[in-house]
């Protein structure tokens, strides 16, 4: 009888969950959005930090399941129909990979870099420009930017983000409106 309960409170749990992301998928769908990605999976090592233009073979890149992962990303934005407009990413190849894998494009900002190898006072820059472009968005398609986890663990105020997962986010004149999260990190 508890195995029976426990199992019809997964199956409600599931169907929750299912519900809420296809509320936030109906969000991107109706467009105007702007999504905080974190780029796909890599394997941690030595030299996370290392920025190196130009020399994608100095960084830390992703790895098969990342690859995997981004085209994943992009595939269900297609398969749901989904207008991308811009795909903001740090400069680090990880970022520009998923852009580039899950939209086919990608344009590297500087103020998307992760502030751990940042100054404190460029780092909160930084910060302050990416809080600024999600205020003033408005447009039919949604905006992309790929970035560190704590980056957007920064600007929705969750401590974790698995690499590939992401937020959406809805302006409203002068702050947004956290719509949800789409966890694609562990599929």
């Amino acid at each position: 009888m508890l195995l029976l309960a426990l199992a019809g409170s997964l199956a409600i749990s599931a169907g929750q969950a299912f519900g809420d992301d296809e509320q936030v998928w109906a969000a991107l769908k109706r467009g105007g959005m702007v999504v905080l990605l974190r780029h796909t999976h890599v394997d941690m090592r030595e030299g996370i930090g290392h920025l190196a233009p130009g020399n994608c073979a100095e960084e830390v890149n992703l790895s098969s399941r990342g690859v995997e992962q981004a085209k994943r990303i992009g595939e269900a934005f297609r398969a749901r129909g989904i207008a991308v407009g811009e795909v903001r990413t740090s400069p680090y190849c990880r970022c520009i990979d998923t852009g580039k894998l899950a939209f086919g494009r990608a344009m590297p900002v500087q103020y998307l870099m992760p502030p751990g190898v940042l100054s404190e006072s460029q780092a909160t820059s930084n910060e302050e420009r990416v809080l600024q472009d999600i205020h003033e968005y408005r447009s039919s398609a949604n905006l992309v930017m790929i970035t560190h986890d704590l980056n957007i663990s920064n600007i929705v105020l969750e401590p974790s983000i698995a690499m590939g997962d992401f937020f959406v986010l809805q302006p409203n004149g002068t702050n947004f409106d956290v719509i949800g999260s789409i966890q694609m990190g562990g599929k």
